[in-house]
């Protein structure tokens, strides 16, 4: 497989690298007759060489424990003094750009300051990406440094999204954090059936200092997405390799099959995947298979401005339901013997686990999403209230989370969203340290 694909790669490039006019010449030689002099002075508009934008965010999370549930015990064997939490956040998002020629830098920086109930003020502050482009030409473009690659075509979830970090589900919309890489962009446009093609190798470095999750220092991850434009659909491609993780190989296509209807899915096979699992003694053994996830997805806008988007999500990295309960039986079984004799040995061992291979947003194998919102209802201005649902398929938990946006005047934004957790005992939503969340937060864009 990844032979055809370097194959494939490479008659592509050649494709896409052949200049154009060889193959129109024989169909142009002949319409020089019917060619009409536009020939007449156009005024340019003047492109600024520089953009500059920046989001000031003040929030304020609530969060309300569930004091019964495993993860809570896990957490906080002795209890705490109360049962909420608070956290206020100011958040600074800048990004900017500066092109000179064909050179052009990018970069967006993320700054937060915050306090809680745990912590005095501190803060974080990352780089989100920071590259440099060259553009030689229309169709060409070269990128090195930390960026964000935006593969796949699920709104909630993108398993084929090999060199990008998890998006949070609960908030899709999200900048991510991106990793370093040397990439670049061949683009060729025709005038057949097939409209566009286009190449994406991508290059992914590892040392001590960049990277470093990946593998070890002196490693180096590679692959790349061919992208199709066709019959009014488009179609990508994917692949990554490396010395030390497992190939994968995924495809995605999005198709509008009118204009108020939008199907799209992905696929994606890990080779060789290693699961580790845990029984109820905290015994870990560890499964290799091929790990195969998918997704599929529609997004409905009706006559009334209402959008529906629904997805399906099969993950085949998760765990199933008895794998889950012997995970939630070793948290249980470890709190009774701290109660009974102090012994954090089985507790500490569940919080390794957890942290290593059950803390996941989407732990186990198949989850439904849907996102209802309602523009401007009853004629309120600006004001766009929706509903988020994450419904567990296999142990039949959820999470439901209503939100409103409201924008009065440019530029400023007002979001309130409540997320409530439901399920039973040993269940995904059910065993959450939080009950429910509040979030509140004034936006301002400059």
């Amino acid at each position: 497989m990844k032979l055809l694909l370097l194959r494939l790669f490479f008659l592509i490039f050649i494709y896409i690298s052949t200049p154009g006019y060889i193959f129109a010449f024989a169909q142009d030689k002949d319409k020089s007759s019917d060619i009409i002099d536009l020939d007449f002075d156009i005024p340019e508009v003047e492109k600024k060489s520089y953009s500059f934008n920046a989001e000031f965010t003040i929030s304020e999370s609530i969060k309300g424990f569930d004091e019964k549930s495993l993860f809570f015990h896990q957490r906080f064997p002795n209890g705490r003094d109360d049962d909420i939490f608070f956290q206020t956040d100011f958040n600074l998002k800048v990004e900017g750009s500066y092109q000179v020629s064909i050179v052009k830098l990018y970069a967006r920086i993320n700054g937060d300051l915050y306090y809680n109930d745990n912590e005095d003020w501190e803060n974080n502050r990352k780089t989100e990406e920071a590259y440099l482009s060259l553009l030689p030409g229309p169709s060409i473009t070269l990128d090195a440094g930390k960026k964000v690659l935006k593969w796949g075509k699920g709104y909630a979830w993108n398993p084929a999204a090999f060199f990008s970090r998890p998006k949070d589900f609960e908030d899709p919309d999200a900048t991510l954090e991106g990793y370093y890489v040397v990439s670049g962009d061949f683009i060729k446009s025709m005038d057949s059936p097939l409209k566009t093609i286009a190449l994406t190798p991508v290059i992914l470095p590892v040392s001590e200092d960049i990277n470093d999750e990946w593998g070890t220092k002196g490693d180096i991850i590679w692959g790349g997405k061919i992208y199709f434009f066709a019959l009014d659909t488009d179609l990508d491609i994917m692949f990554l390799s490396g010395k030390k993780v497992e190939d994968r190989f995924g495809i995605d296509f999005s198709k509008n099959i009118s204009v108020n209807l939008e199907i799209h899915g992905e696929a994606a096979i890990i080779l060789d995947y290693a699961k580790y699992i845990t029984d109820q003694q905290g015994n870990l053994t560890e499964k290799k298979y091929n790990a195969k996830n998918y997704l599929l997805g529609i997004r409905y806008l009706t006559n009334y401005d209402t959008t529906y988007i629904f997805e399906y999500f099969r993950n085949g990295q998760g765990y199933t339901r008895d794998e889950i309960k012997d995970y939630f039986s070793l948290i249980d079984d470890g709190y009774q013997e701290y109660l009974s004799s102090q012994s954090m040995a089985k507790l500490s061992k569940s919080r390794q686990y957890g942290s290593q291979f059950y803390n996941n947003q989407t732990i186990m194998k198949d989850y439904f999403y849907l996102k209802v919102s309602q523009k401007e209802p009853f004629a309120i201005l600006y004001f766009t209230p929706s509903i988020l649902c994450i419904y567990n398929i296999n142990d039949k938990s959820s999470s439901i989370t209503p939100q409103i946006i409201y924008a009065p005047i440019t530029n400023l934004e007002f979001e309130l969203k409540t997320t409530m957790l439901f399920g039973k005992e040993y269940t995904e939503y059910g065993e959450k340290l939080n009950d429910y969340k509040v979030y509140a937060a004034i936006k301002y864009f400059f």
